[in-house]
């Protein structure tokens, strides 16, 4: 505050500005353990837990069919203590802290916490609107809105601690009464219940005022000091927690008490752990088996280790599928002109039967718990796919589903999210309804594809837009961006063409374009709340390493035949949508056997093997090159995708130099 103060005096807006966003919207980590997530993260993160902290005595209570004890004249011993530590850390920003300003106060519910939320927002836009325009009055105009926004974090944080100490007390009563077996085993029963209220309250609150559910995991740590690392090689993440407020309270309770020491680590064992998880599930795209190898209350530090995709005990294998593009059914009510498996009107007669997709389904799961992406053609023209979803969901995988839009409204969108479907991709290749139809062959689906959006987002369901870049719409990306937040998708996916079936006849964008395309969208992403991602472009891993942004979420550039493939109608397994080299048929095979076995995939996994610059390249193992246009440009172009080669009837080198890449590797 008193650098953006004088960055205003001396007329130093632009310093200013860059400040007064640190200060109200937070600032990423610098050294990998802290994370200054602002005033904005700090007060979504004391309302989820307020949330929290109200939720822990309410479910064991409710459980054993008792009503709430009175614990008030103990708690305001206890509170009071803490409100004068409040009082000595605050005493410089000259705020009334009192514990009876915040205990007359009605708990906030989630309306009045996004309207909070939205007004003091709005305040911070008239700080940046006056910035921008260079006035001077926007001094006193930013120290009344810090003000008022600290004054709601303190309230907000007083709260939480009061939650805290009520639970706490409310718990050692019950542990004192019932035994603490007794109560360990209630808190057991429900703590998947309370996890999935708990997080779901916070995501709620996050996603309406406008924050991605990517910044919400930041929010989530940003009271604690930890140590994080995502290990993809090994496809493990680990999580240590170097200090914890809520125990810290727990601890000071404990002593004053003596109460039972294993009182406080229930609260450790079973909520904590259930809400952390239920967190992760929020934020990650991929299953997982989560483990707490170290709590807080026994060993000085909380730890959670991740597991990604649940591999099979039977296997330890280095890669393992982390996703699944299934394309279910080639029958589609579009014509676009890029299409890579030239889907048409007609149902392809060979496509797996009901009982045939569900061992599939077994299949996969034996491998391991993989997001599962139901793709077509257009997939909601299979009578089954609800039922499909639903089965998919029962073995552990997560299920998603590309589709055009055009047969989505509410009453679809409930029965995807009812089957347990969790995340849809609506195609949408322009903000000009006019261009999208020309793109797409169906005059009207742009319209579609925005109402089915809109229904997803109605209906809970979480939407990602895919965007496929070509000349024609290469300079509106921004503008696709812009209408995809608009519209409340929290995903945005960049597919750049690979010269495959239809794709094969449109004249595609330059490698200068495509590498500028890739770099531009990086800082596109920048300003929008969006999960922005190029597809079908590997070098994004590179020019990621290159600027120094976080690549902690991304697993490889290519990840065909490593942690992808794609599944066809007939139930030809390939490394990816775009390489339509056929490694074996379910139907014959099973998807164990052609996962593990194929010497294709075997050699995809060898990065020694590739050839040219990619072979010589320093970032091939976290790049890899498109394998699918390597082999798409040294085959002549294929005539589509659909034609599945075997292995012996090779036209093309998958393990060719990408040709698209401009980058030259040190030292060639």
């Amino acid at each position: 505050m008193e650098q953006a103060i004088a960055a205003i005096h001396s007329g130093n807006f632009e310093t200013a500005q860059m400040f007064v966003s640190e200060i109200f919207h937070g600032e990423e980590s610098r050294n990998g353990k802290d994370t200054d997530p602002g005033m904005e993260g700090s007060l979504l993160y004391h309302m989820a837990m307020v949330t929290k902290m109200e939720a822990e005595p309410k479910f064991v209570l409710e459980e054993l069919g008792l009503d709430e004890p009175d614990v008030t004249a103990r708690e305001l011993t206890f509170f009071d203590d803490f409100v004068s530590d409040v009082k000595e850390l605050t005493k410089k920003l000259e705020i009334d802290v009192n514990s009876k300003s915040t205990l007359c106060k009605a708990a906030l519910d989630e309306e009045e916490k996004i309207a909070l939320f939205e007004k003091l927002s709005e305040k911070t836009q008239t700080v940046e609107a006056m910035l921008k325009k260079e006035d001077f009055n926007a001094e006193l105009e930013l120290q009344r809105t810090f003000l008022e926004w600290a004054t709601n974090v303190i309230d907000m944080r007083m709260r939480q601690e009061y939650e805290i100490i009520k639970g706490f007390l409310i718990l050692a009563d019950l542990t004192s009464n019932l035994g603490i077996e007794r109560v360990s085993k209630i808190m057991d029963s429900v703590q998947e219940k309370f996890g999935k209220a708990t997080a779901t309250a916070a995501l709620n609150v996050t996603l309406k005022v406008g924050i991605s559910r990517q910044k919400l995991q930041t929010i989530m740590l940003s009271d604690h000091y930890i140590e994080y690392k995502m290990n993809m090689a090994e496809l493990e993440a680990y999580m240590r927690f170097l200090n914890c407020p809520i125990f810290g309270s727990h601890h000071y309770l404990l002593d004053r008490l003596k109460a039972e020491a294993g009182t406080a680590e229930l609260f450790c064992r079973y909520f904590c752990v259930a809400h952390a998880k239920a967190m992760f599930e929020t934020v990650l795209p991929f299953t997982f088996e989560m483990s707490q190898p170290k709590r807080m209350s026994s060993d000085g530090k909380c730890e959670f280790h991740l597991k990604l995709a649940q591999p099979s005990n039977e296997t330890n294998a280095k890669f393992i599928p982390l996703v699944i593009s299934w394309n279910v059914t080639a029958k589609c009510n579009l014509k676009c002109a890029h299409c890579y498996i030239n889907a048409g009107e007609k149902k392809n007669i060979d496509e797996l039967s009901t009982d045939a997709a569900k061992l599939l389904i077994h299949q996969i799961a034996e491998v391991s718990k993989p997001l599962l992406i139901l793709s077509g053609g257009e997939p909601l023209l299979r009578k089954d796919i609800f039922e499909l979803i639903r089965y998919g969901t029962e073995r552990g995988l997560k299920m998603a589903l590309g589709s055009n839009g055009m047969l989505i409204d509410d009453i679809v969108a409930r029965k995807l999210k009812d089957a347990g479907i969790t995340t849809v991709s609506i195609s949408l290749d322009s903000s000009v309804p006019v261009l999208h139809d020309q793109f797409r062959g169906v005059t009207g689906s742009w319209q579609r594809a925005v109402e089915a959006i809109k229904a997803l987002k109605r209906n809970g369901v979480v939407v990602q837009v895919n965007t496929t870049v070509t000349q024609q719409n290469y300079s509106q990306i921004g503008d696709i961006l812009a209408l995809a937040e608009k519209l409340g998708a929290e995903n945005f996916h960049l597919f750049f063409l690979v010269p495959t079936g239809r794709g094969a006849r449109i004249e595609d964008i330059t490698p200068d374009m495509y590498e500028k395309m890739i770099t531009s969208s990086f800082s596109k992403s920048m300003q929008y709340n969006l999960n922005v991602k190029p597809s079908c472009a590997p070098q994004f891993m590179r020019i990621a390493q290159e600027t120094g942004i976080d690549m902690t979420r991304w697993v490889r550039g290519c990840m065909a035949g490593l942690y992808y493939c794609r599944i066809y109608p007939t139930g030809e397994v390939t490394p990816c949508p775009y390489l339509p080299i056929a490694l074996g048929n379910i139907r014959q095979k099973s998807f164990k056997d052609i996962w593990f076995n194929s010497e294709i995939l075997r050699n995809l996994r060898d990065f020694k093997k590739l050839k040219g610059k990619c072979g010589k390249c320093e970032y091939n193992e976290v790049c890899g090159g498109c394998r699918a246009r390597a082999y798409g440009l040294t085959s002549d172009f294929i005539d589509f995708c659909g034609d599945l080669h075997e292995p012996t009837e090779l036209h093309g080198d998958y393990l060719a130099e990408e040709p698209w890449c401009t980058y030259k590797p040190k030292g060639s």
